[in-house]
């Protein structure tokens, strides 16, 4: 009795080692290349609007087919001018403002496949569009005065990217994808810049009002990626267990 306990239990364990180890796990990484824009208080809803250049690189680990952790570092670039047609603020009609700037883009997203994609026992798991979501931060130079002194300083502000793409496995060593993500930040100034022209930094656009939960700054990344294979570890042949 005690030794088919025993049995039955090794045999258990040994399926879910083996269910592990079929999803292949791989590292891969390579170069980004896209456009961005900015969505705020100068441009309310328009996507594409004022398209920028956007580069940079990322990481990616698959822990199963369906399911991969990536991290993304690229530098964005964004602008936006007041006025422009369907945007006037009150008490505004002699407020003539622009702005553009770059910013340092780093997050880390979990992607979930559609489809099986990169199975180690399926070769036309080939393509498949996913999801992508998780956190990130924004690196940019905010524009403060405060008690009459006016200061530039470096910040960090969280930022929460999420969006969709599609990904293509050409051979065992390269894999090439495109996808559209947004930047939803927790920062008001992104489209503040600098201290000329008689600007008030703390309310360029003449306004008169803030809100902390719905004038916070948007960004978009559009682009495509080339992924090379830096690690894997291929799943294990079971047969005969």
């Amino acid at each position: 009795m005690h030794k088919s306990v025993l049995k039955h239990i090794f045999l258990l364990f040994g399926l879910l080692i083996g269910s592990q180890l079929i999803a292949q796990t791989k590292l891969t990484g390579g170069p980004f290349l896209g456009t961005s824009w900015y969505n705020g208080d100068l441009n309310a809803s328009q996507q594409f609007y004022r398209v920028h250049p956007a580069f940079g690189g990322l990481l990616r680990y698959a822990i199963k087919d369906r399911i991969a952790f990536r991290a993304q570092a690229n530098i964005v670039n964004i602008s936006g001018a007041y006025k422009y047609e369907g945007n006037y603020f009150p008490n505004s009609e002699n407020v003539q403002y622009n702005f553009k700037r770059s910013l340092v883009d780093l997050s880390a997203m979990m992607e979930i496949n559609f489809f099986s994609f990169d199975h180690p026992f399926d070769q036309t798991a080939r393509f498949s569009p996913y999801l992508a979501f998780g956190l990130g931060s924004t690196f940019y130079n905010r524009y403060e005065e405060v008690n009459g002194n006016r200061t530039e300083k470096p910040t960090f502000v969280l930022s929460l990217p999420f969006g969709a793409g599609v990904k293509w496995k050409f051979n065992r060593w390269v894999q090439m994808g495109a996808e559209w993500t947004f930047r939803k930040t927790f920062a008001d100034d992104l489209d503040v810049v600098g201290f000329g022209n008689g600007i008030d930094v703390s309310d360029p656009f003449k306004h008169g009002t803030s809100s902390a939960i719905h004038n916070n700054d948007w960004y978009s990344v559009v682009g495509v990626y080339l992924s090379f294979q830096i690690f894997s570890t291929g799943g294990k042949c079971f047969d005969g267990f």
